[in-house]
C-alpha cells in the first residue's frame, strides 16, 4: 500500500483540537455571547483545557473525560453529532450499498472496508482512517479485525545519502545500462 513517507502526522487529537477551536471561533464570529464551554477530552484534559483557555481567555472552559455523562449539554451535543454523522454516512453511501455505522469495530463497516479496498491505495481519501487498527490489519494482515493482509507492499528505493535522480531509478546513471543509457550518451560526454 502506498503511504506517506512524511514523519509528521496530523493525528486525531490535533484534528479534534483544531475542529473545536474552529467551531468556537465561528460561533463567536457570528455574534453569539459565549460564557462557558464544556468539552469532552481527546488526550490529556488539562493540556486540552489549557490550550483552549489560551485561545479564548474570556470564556470559562471546562474539559473533562466522560463529559457527556457529567454535563447534560455535552450529552445533547453528542447526540447531535451522532445524528449528523449518520446523516452524512447516508448521503455518502451509494444507493443499495451497506457501509455500516462508520465505526471500525462494526462488522458491516468491516465488510464495506474489505469490499472497497484497493490493494495499493487503500480507500478513497476521507472515507476511512488509515490509522485505525482495523484498516491497517486489512492492508497489512493480522490483528483482531480478521484482516487478510490484502494490501501490496510498496518498497521505495533506499537513498544512501546521495540525491536520487529520475534517471537513477531507471538504472545506468553514467553508463549505458537501463533506460538512462538507452537514450544514448550524455550531452556532456567528450567526443
Amino acid at each position: 500500500m502506498l503511504r506517506s513517507t512524511s514523519s509528521s502526522t496530523y493525528n486525531l487529537n490535533a484534528q479534534a483540537f483544531d475542529a473545536t477551536a474552529a467551531l468556537i471561533s465561528a460561533v463567536l464570529a457570528s455574534g453569539v455571547n459565549i460564557r462557558e464551554i464544556y468539552v469532552d477530552t481527546v488526550g490529556t484534559a488539562s493540556t486540552y483545557q489549557s490550550k483552549l483557555q489560551k485561545l479564548f481567555p474570556n470564556i470559562d472552559i471546562t474539559v473533562s473525560k466522560k463529559a457527556d455523562s457529567i454535563y447534560p449539554i455535552v450529552s445533547a451535543a453528542s447526540v447531535c453529532a451522532k445524528v449528523t454523522r449518520d446523516a452524512a454516512i447516508g448521503v455518502l453511501t451509494p444507493e443499495g450499498e451497506e457501509i455500516g455505522s462508520g465505526y471500525p469495530g462494526d462488522e458491516k463497516t468491516k465488510g464495506w472496508l474489505k469490499r472497497g479496498m484497493d490493494p495499493v491505495f487503500g480507500w478513497e481519501v476521507g472515507m476511512a482512517r488509515f490509522s485505525w487498527a482495523t484498516a491497517r490489519d486489512m492492508l497489512e494482515g493480522g490483528g483482531k479485525s480478521g484482516g487478510s493482509g490484502g494490501g501490496v507492499e510498496v518498497v521505495w528505493p533506499e537513498e544512501d545519502g546521495a540525491e536520487q535522480t529520475l534517471t537513477g531509478l531507471w538504472g545506468g546513471m553514467g553508463g549505458r545500462e537501463g533506460l538512462a543509457g538507452w537514450y544514448g550518451r550524455s550531452v556532456h560526454s567528450e567526443f
